[in-house]
């Protein structure tokens, strides 16, 4: 994933200065796993969606944009943390769940094909109808993470949310 790498790329010690929204400006600090090994990859579920798992083949889990000072990050899980958080959260089978956000609203990419996925974030899923029309992205995973980086780990999503 190229906006991660670039990311990295400008990371000074493992921080970076970000200008969030109403002008808050501050060091922040990232995180990376190491890559999951294959045997690590072969525990996922066959729906994982398949930039899920060239994500996870790269960086097992990481935390992107925390406040060393005051805590929340953007996570993105671990495959035990993946498995772990798909029983807790009670996902179903199209459902996968990929990190929590600075609140700990839910972050979970919806399988639909090989090639296709969808984000949803929000907090206590339940993935019906209302909750669609309210926490399902338009986009997938691999732009979502793109985006999350362009915004410097704002909740860009939240943005027009009415």
């Amino acid at each position: 994933m190229i906006a991660v790498q670039a990311l990295k790329e400008r990371l000074v010690n493992n921080r970076l200065e970000v200008q969030l929204e109403e002008g808050y400006v501050n060091q922040l600090t990232f995180s990376f796993n190491g890559p999951a090994t294959e045997t690590e990859l072969e525990r996922l579920p066959k729906e994982t969606p398949a930039a899920v798992r060239s994500w996870l083949g790269e960086q097992n889990g990481a935390k992107l944009f925390e406040d060393p000072e005051y805590g929340g990050a953007i996570e993105l899980f671990s495959i035990d943390e993946i498995l772990e958080h798909q029983k807790l959260w009670e996902c179903p089978a199209p459902f996968f769940p990929v990190g929590a956000g600075r609140d700990g609203e839910w972050m979970v990419c919806e399988y639909i094909n090989e090639t296709e996925n969808r984000m949803w974030i929000g907090e206590f899923l339940s993935f019906d109808e209302e909750d669609a029309r309210l926490n399902r992205l338009p986009f997938n995973f691999s732009d979502w993470l793109d985006y999350v980086i362009v915004a410097q780990g704002a909740s860009f999503w939240n943005w027009f949310r009415v």
